[in-house]
């Protein structure tokens, strides 16, 4: 085994070891939360790392991940007027969209 894969190894067995929290907030804390978040560029899980003083990454590469079911993915591609089977031009297309409607947004008065 190389030692990139054992190094890889580690990292994933570490990752087993940790103990996963879900914490409930009021509405308006969770909103000052997600806001702060957006606006350091992390995620909301580290603006509590944060706040409570624990280490966290910044984002190297902001995304956001989103699941579609066989029969949006099949209503995504018709909107768009695309194969079911494309999935990348499916996901450019979202993002134009995405992307039209902020800078539509931010040009309104």
């Amino acid at each position: 085994m190389s030692s990139s894969a054992n190094n890889r190894w580690a990292k994933e067995k570490s990752a087993l070891k940790k103990l996963q929290m879900h914490f409930t907030f009021q509405q308006d804390v969770l909103r000052k939360i997600r806001h702060d978040a957006a606006d350091a560029s992390i995620v909301p899980s580290d603006i509590i790392r944060k706040i409570i003083g624990l280490p966290y990454v910044k984002v190297q590469r902001p995304r956001v991940g989103l699941s579609f079911n066989k029969d949006e993915l099949t209503q995504l591609a018709q909107h768009y007027n695309l194969d079911v089977a494309d999935e990348a031009a499916i996901k450019n297309q979202v993002i134009e969209e995405v992307n039209r409607f902020y800078k539509t947004k931010d040009d309104s008065p």
